[in-house]
């Protein structure tokens, strides 16, 4: 690794996000000052999105170009770029006025490619993050750990169905959890980057009214074939492919293997068109 970020002329910063990432799974930068008017703009545009007893806005991007810009800001594409050799795209953002009290996972249930692991997600705090606003939390060398599939779950033999998430995942998940727990308390303009198989989630709210604002956008990467693993048998190569969406220019990506593009049916195709289209915003 030395040697690669050498080569790159990155500078201590960007030394230690790639050392960081690599190590732990997890890593921490700034987006700096002149990135705080873009974080109130994009603050202030997901607010309509909110209702009563709803946790999270999903892809507001399609609503919001501060949200958008946020989403796929150059210093933190840079940053994913240097630490995995290929250019990344954001494919979804989610906004939270609240913590989200998630139940510890791996967003490699959600969402996975192939080759493997050319996904990670990134964590923007909007607002300072306080110890008892139910902060994220994530578990620092667990991405190290074996890809803990459908079938380790007790789903095989068929492919996997939407109640099987709830039903058998979630649970079966949280019994393989080993490793220290730790909290992210980032200050405002903060980024916290996880790899795909980095175990996290969100702790619980002491203080009731308490907000932890921030953007969570999901990252996947050049000429890669991409799929939802909750829906796939990997081991009989049948995958639940995607046409993922691209943040920054309003499109989608393509799925390659080996540079080539990869023959897709009418299901991704479709719903892919019908995000477009409607610029749908989801609200849960």
């Amino acid at each position: 690794m030395t040697a690669y970020l050498d080569a790159s002329g990155a500078d201590a910063e960007q030394r230690r996000f790639v050392t960081d990432l690599h190590r732990d799974g997890v890593a921490v930068f700034d987006l700096g000052p002149e990135a705080l008017e873009l974080i109130d703009r994009a603050t202030a545009d997901a607010e309509r999105f909110f209702r009563p007893g709803k946790r999270r806005a999903q892809d507001v991007w399609r609503r919001s170009q501060a949200v958008r810009a946020l989403a796929s800001h150059t210093k933190l594409t840079a940053m994913l770029a240097l630490a995995y050799g290929r250019a990344p795209f954001a494919f979804q953002t989610l906004n939270f006025r609240e913590g989200s009290e998630q139940h510890a996972h791996s967003d490699i249930a959600h969402f996975h490619s192939q080759p493997p692991r050319f996904m990670c997600g990134a964590w923007i705090a909007l607002e300072d993050v306080a110890a008892d606003a139910g902060p994220l939390f994530y578990h620092p060398g667990s991405h190290r750990e074996r890809i803990f599939e459908m079938a380790d779950a007790g789903v095989a033999g068929r492919r996997p169905k939407r109640g099987d998430y709830a039903g058998q995942y979630v649970e079966a998940f949280a019994r393989q959890v080993t490793g220290d727990r730790r909290p992210a308390l980032l200050r405002k303009g903060q980024v916290l980057v996880w790899a795909a198989n980095t175990t996290h989630g969100g702790l619980a709210i002491q203080r009731p009214g308490a907000t932890r604002r921030s953007l969570v956008t999901h990252f996947f990467f050049e000429d890669c074939v991409y799929y939802t693993p909750l829906y796939s048998r990997p081991e009989t190569n049948q995958l639940y492919l995607r046409l993922p969406a691209d943040v920054r220019t309003g499109g989608v990506v393509w799925p390659k293997r080996d540079g080539k593009p990869v023959p897709l049916g009418p299901r991704p195709l479709a719903q892919a068109l019908r995000d477009k289209l409607g610029r749908i915003v989801r609200v849960d």
